[in-house]
């Protein structure tokens, strides 16, 4: 009997030992679930919470985006965006802008960790017209025209100072903005106290309109008409003083310390990337001036270089085009770097698209031949059409043979110079309704239309 109930007491024992793991498994269990829940639902709050933050900085980053991209198209309406990302400290946005005339839609993006948003904005843009196309010639710098057979119908404007000197004529008006640091604007014979045996520049009235009398000077500086035949027709107005000595004469009034109030005017913004697109699609374009130099050698029959009409543009490299066979060209040539045309050279321009851009310097000179210490023989050039170069503009003949005759504008971003045997005439059939520019000189008015959010790009 003890012996069994000895065995009774160890089975019972075993059977609570194993009952008990039983509970302590099961308590285990429960509170393992219990941490696992805990843990899942703090993760999923973390998670919640994390792409909450981040879809609240993908909105700011959104509407940042959409706010620096309106103060860039307050600056310049040619502004696209920043499609390529703009990164900030909190992550990075993108902006889109699309326009159809005066009507624009911005498109902004705001992106932090996996979260995207984006914001549209509709305006609508008033700005009034800059007077670039009313020039014959127009730089945002200096401007300098002197030798014999050096002349300019139309008027001209330059945001800095003027010199007009030796035989140079200008048959039109002239305004000076004196943004610059020569402080001086000179119609003289460029030689300091003067030589009577040199004949001084000329502000003339221009032959070509009959009701309007040009031949007038409005500067920001003084204004000094110098020497032997130096002479303005019409009036000289001027913020600061005039000075007519060494025989110059004015045929008008001056005023002096007059209170003029005006700025100068911007330069106007070309489109290159658009007329790029269009010269690919053409199969007019260039990677580089090798590739177009080769071109232009395979045009030449021994007679003349002829393009077909279109638009070529050439991206890298400095274009230089020599002396031989006659260049003829009906369309537009736009060089991002600096152009030479050396040669005789026959253009009109087609489309309303400028004849000439360049993005850096033009040159329309006679080649200096080092071996024999002169200028080539080039040839005339005949251009119809807008010239622009997005730096300075040198206008340089040695030869009357050689002239240059621009019917329609020059435009230069920096500096105009004009040596000899170069004659700009305006025509406002080509600078009235040219295409590639935008000649803003001041937005008057940017209405908002509509603002909302979008699915995001």
């Amino acid at each position: 009997m003890k012996r069994f109930k000895q065995a009774y007491m160890y089975v019972k024992t075993n059977q609570q030992a194993v009952a008990s793991l039983v509970i302590v498994s099961v308590m285990s269990l429960v509170f393992v679930s219990i941490s696992l829940a805990i843990t899942r639902t703090n993760l999923i709050t973390f998670t919640t919470v994390e792409n909450m933050k981040n879809s609240r900085h993908s909105y700011f980053l959104s509407e940042s985006g959409l706010e620096d991209t309106m103060i860039q198209l307050e600056e310049n309406l040619s502004f696209d965006g920043s499609p390529l990302g703009e990164v900030t400290p909190i992550g990075t946005y993108y902006s889109t802008v699309n326009h159809v005339g005066n009507d624009y839609t911005v498109t902004s993006s705001g992106s932090q960790g996996n979260t995207k948003r984006s914001v549209q904005l509709s305006i609508t843009v008033s700005y009034e017209i800059a007077e670039v196309t009313t020039k014959a010639t127009y730089m945002a710098d200096s401007f300098l025209i002197r030798g014999v057979g050096s002349k300019i119908r139309g008027d001209v404007w330059t945001n800095d100072d003027f010199n007009v000197e030796e035989d140079a004529i200008v048959e039109g008006n002239l305004s000076a903005a004196g943004k610059g640091s020569a402080a001086v604007n000179r119609i003289w014979d460029g030689v300091i106290g003067g030589d009577m045996g040199i004949q001084g520049g000329q502000v003339l009235d221009n032959p070509d309109t009959s009701e309007e009398i040009e031949g007038n000077i409005v500067a920001w500086d003084d204004v000094t008409v110098s020497g032997s035949g130096a002479y303005v027709e019409g009036n000289i107005t001027s913020n600061d003083g005039v000075e007519v000595i060494n025989n110059g004469l004015v045929g008008g009034t001056i005023v002096e310390d007059a209170g003029l109030e005006w700025e100068d005017i911007p330069v106007p913004n070309y489109d290159y990337s658009v007329y790029k697109d269009q010269a690919i699609a053409e199969g007019t374009y260039f990677t580089n001036q090798n590739q177009f130099s080769s071109y232009l050698d395979s045009l030449d029959d021994g007679d003349e270089r002829r393009f077909p009409d279109g638009l070529y543009y050439i991206e890298n490299g400095a274009v230089k085009i020599y002396a031989g066979s006659p260049v003829y060209i009906s369309g537009s040539i736009i060089v991002e770097d600096d152009l030479y045309i050396y040669s005789e050279w026959h253009h009109t321009m087609t489309n309303d698209i400028p004849a000439i851009v360049t993005g850096k310097d033009l040159h329309i000179v006679n080649n200096y031949n080092q071996g024999s210490g002169s200028y080539d023989n080039a040839g005339p050039v005949r251009i119809n059409g807008i010239v622009y170069a997005g730096k300075k503009a040198y206008l340089e003949r040695y030869r009357a043979a050689d002239d240059t005759i621009i019917d329609g504008a020059v435009w230069a971003g920096d500096d105009v110079f004009i040596e000899n045997y170069t004659f700009v005439k305006y025509n406002d059939t080509y600078a009235t309704d040219v295409q590639g520019f935008d000649f803003v000189t001041g937005i008057t008015d940017l209405n908002k239309n509509s603002w909302n959010e979008v699915l995001a790009l």
